[in-house]
């Protein structure tokens, strides 16, 4: 009777873990690439981003955390020295060559830039975003995503993915640049939302608009 038992329980955690591994393993696509984003509720990754224009290239380095909660923070470390957060109220600039810290009204002044994939739920994507196409190469895929406001400051936005990782994100803007974002050390796992929080160093003027 016991074993009998064992073995329902063994076969039923089994079952249970290779459900898991099977929807792990789903290719993004089209249709499902919005609901694999809004599984992510929390993003904590290194970057290095290129901006191109008229075959002139700028590279900065930095980091981005952001959870779906609708806050974030960019840290720009080389060559410029930067960080801008965001809560559901405000957005905050830092400015350490300047001394500077611009606090200015949220609003909506997110929604038709990039991090609101990674702020934004399953509904806020939709209304922003439709998915053009994923194409799948060799050993990436590649997902087009348009705006769906004809101003926005975005007209296209890519997101190319190696088994189901996000390495990078490219957009091109409305200034005629291209902007790629190459991910290292990109992590999906929680933390605690006070790392978001920027400390102000003494001798920072701030400046409210």
């Amino acid at each position: 009777m016991l074993q009998s038992k064992l073995i329902k329980i063994t076969t039923f955690f089994f079952l249970f873990a290779l459900s898991l591994n099977l929807f792990s393993s789903e290719q993004i696509t089209k249709e499902n690439l919005f609901e694999y984003l809004n599984e992510k509720q929390f993003l904590n990754t290194k970057f290095i981003q290129i901006t191109s224009k008229n075959l002139k290239e700028r590279v900065a380095r930095g980091s981005l955390m952001a959870t779906r909660t609708g806050k974030f923070k960019i840290e720009y470390l080389d060559p410029i020295r930067e960080v801008i957060s965001a809560d559901k109220s405000f957005l905050y600039k830092l400015d350490l060559e300047l001394d500077q810290m611009d606090v200015v009204p949220r609003e909506d002044y997110f929604n038709n830039t990039p991090v609101s994939i990674f702020i934004e739920q399953l509904d806020g994507m939709k209304n922003l975003y439709s998915v053009d196409s994923c194409i799948k190469d060799e050993k990436t895929i590649m997902c087009s995503i348009k705006p769906n406001d004809d101003e926005s400051f975005v007209s296209m936005l890519f997101l190319e993915f190696l088994k189901n990782d996000l390495i990078s994100l490219r957009y091109q803007d409305s200034f005629g640049q291209t902007v790629k974002l190459k991910f290292e050390d990109l992590s999906w796992k929680p933390f605690s939302e006070s790392e978001l929080l920027i400390s102000i160093p003494e001798g920072i003027d701030v400046v409210y608009h």
